[in-house]
């Protein structure tokens, strides 16, 4: 099992589905997600430190569409971080992506 699989394994589906999560991005070291409906926060990036606890990166991701010549859109996207925590414990992920989000991560 790699270690993005054992994220979301430790996250849940129901987790995940509350969340609108989309886009998921294997890191090898982790895991990057979008998510969906959150005023604060678009991504969430969680990756494994040897300390065998987690880094949680929280980005939000401003999109400005232009056209260029011939009518072809395109997008710029800026990711500013908005908060990054360290020495995570499996067991306070729910608890701190609730509070980063404003969304619930449980039933």
């Amino acid at each position: 099992m790699t270690i993005a699989q054992t994220i979301i394994q430790q996250l849940g589906r129901a987790c995940l589905g509350l969340l609108g999560a989309h886009t998921l991005v294997d890191l090898n070291d982790g895991i990057l997600f979008h998510i969906q409906g959150s005023e604060k926060v678009d991504a969430i990036q969680i990756i494994l430190h040897p300390s065998d606890t987690y880094i949680m990166t929280f980005w939000k991701i401003e999109k400005e569409t232009r056209k260029l010549t011939a009518d072809i859109p395109f997008t710029t996207m800026t990711w500013r971080k908005v908060q990054t925590i360290d020495q995570v414990y499996w067991d306070d992920l729910h608890h701190l992506i609730e509070e980063e989000t404003g969304l619930y991560t449980r039933f």
